[in-house]
């Protein structure tokens, strides 16, 4: 078995020096594979590991120029090479980066599985998860888990390994070390039967990986609503298209006079051309008289269209993708709306 490691960087890659964390992704790599080499997996000494790109970044520093290299990186790949890969990533970005990556990735006949660790690796299987993901990552791709992108990760609260389709993740919550998704697979206990029947859903096409013209751009806003919210601060005319959440009920302000209402921020897209997006958006059951009011308001002829089904994080690397890449908006004009890689969770 002969994986391929990617290191990103993030805390699973840093050691610390003076009580700073720093980078040092020669090391993790080295301490990632002989920690796994001691571990009691039965591939501890079967699978081989070989050390790809290392991007040499703390995960809150990814950036969307990042990203297109690591795509560059990718399509150059010969992925038949290799069993399964593995990416290091941090966990502040983790949930975009499976995200996006989950969206290129999907079709591939390897799975991909991204691992984390929430604290340094020098701190030991008590504090830091990052080697027990890293061996469950390494497990899950020996005992046959089917080509998809996943993320592997040991939660700190009940101290159990979840895996996750990558376009299902969610962020750690406020003061978290805890990772949540639809549909997660408990493998804390792992053998071949775990893994079956998972993933429930299937990718729909060959990977995007590959479409000719394939750069990301920064041309999706990306806003989040509270209370007092200005939408006269946005600059939506630098902007292909905007990406407004919701709160959990699918609502947003319509009420508030002024800059305060959503209905203002279509106003401005409207007239600049921008097209304007609510995620994550309802359509069952009953809603509260705000969502018509949001949905049925237009201008110039443009209205807030709903993204239903997909995690804010999917559903804005599938805007950035969309809208970034001709060749996505020819071939897949139902991109936005279709379950292209088991992302739909609704």
């Amino acid at each position: 078995m002969n994986i391929l490691l990617v290191l990103t960087g993030g805390t699973i890659c840093t050691g610390v020096r003076d009580g700073l964390r720093s980078l040092d992704t020669d090391a993790a790599s080295l301490r990632l594979v002989q920690g796994f080499r001691n571990s009691a997996s039965p591939f501890a000494q079967s699978a081989e590991f070989t050390i790809g790109e290392q991007f040499q970044t703390l995960s809150e520093n990814m950036t969307v120029a990042l990203w297109n290299r690591m795509i560059g990186y990718f399509r150059e790949v010969d992925f038949s090479a290799y069993d399964g890969v593995i990416v290091a990533h941090g966990t502040d970005t983790l949930a975009y980066t499976a995200s996006m990556f989950a969206l290129l990735l999907a079709g591939l006949d390897v799975p991909t599985v991204f691992v984390s660790s929430n604290a340094p690796l020098e701190h030991g299987d008590a504090r830091a998860n990052g080697a027990a993901n890293f061996r469950a990552a390494v497990d899950c791709i020996g005992y046959g888990l089917l080509p998809g992108v996943y993320a592997a990760y040991r939660n700190v609260t009940d101290g159990r390994t979840y895996l996750h389709m990558g376009a299902r993740l969610k962020q750690c919550a406020d003061y978290s070390e805890d990772f949540y998704s639809a549909g997660a697979l408990d493998i804390t206990e792992l053998s071949p039967e775990t893994l079956s029947g998972f993933p429930d859903s299937l990718p729909l096409a060959r990977p995007l990986l590959y479409l000719p013209g394939l750069s990301l751009s920064d041309c999706v806003l990306n806003v989040r609503p509270y209370v007092g919210i200005r939408y006269d601060a946005y600059r939506v005319e630098n902007f292909r298209a905007v990406l407004h959440g919701a709160y959990h009920s699918g609502t947003a302000c319509v009420s508030a006079g002024g800059a305060g209402s959503i209905l203002r921020l279509l106003d401005a897209c409207a007239d600049a051309g921008t097209d304007l997006y609510l995620s994550p958006a309802r359509n069952q059951g009953e809603v509260y008289d705000t969502v018509p009011a949001m949905l049925n308001y237009s201008r110039n002829g443009r209205k807030i269209i709903p993204l239903y089904g997909a995690t804010e994080e999917t559903a804005y690397c599938k805007l950035l993708l969309y809208y970034s890449c001709a060749a996505i908006r020819e071939r897949l004009p139902d991109f936005l709306t279709c379950d292209f890689c088991g992302e739909m969770i609704e």
